[in-house]
């Protein structure tokens, strides 16, 4: 699997969204939304994960285990951050209508 990243493009990104904000209270649930489809994700690529079958060929397998679910949490963090899915976007605006605008 070939993964197109660049550090900057994320952190471009994020000075962008940051200065669109209105508020303090905006960037917030913006952070919470993005937080909880990390999440989701994580919970998702666990799954699938365990629907694989095992075997012991290589013997104990606990380093991979460990590395697979540290780069499921980097895989998942990162789509939530380009909202490559949207389920934060989603979030943000159902739940903007009823955060104040004010600092």
């Amino acid at each position: 699997m070939r993964v197109n990243w660049a550090p900057n493009d994320l952190v471009t990104n994020k000075a962008q969204e940051l200065a669109g904000r209105k508020s303090t209270s905006q960037r917030a649930l913006q952070d919470a939304a993005e937080q909880f489809e990390a999440i989701f994700l994580y919970q998702l690529l666990e799954q699938m994960r365990r629907t694989v079958p095992e075997n012991d060929l290589l013997g104990d397998r606990r380093a991979e285990k460990i590395f697979q679910s540290m780069l499921d949490q980097e895989m998942a963090s990162t789509y939530a951050q380009t909202q490559s899915v949207g389920l934060a976007k989603m979030i943000y605006e159902q739940m903007s209508r009823y955060v104040s605008e004010d600092d």
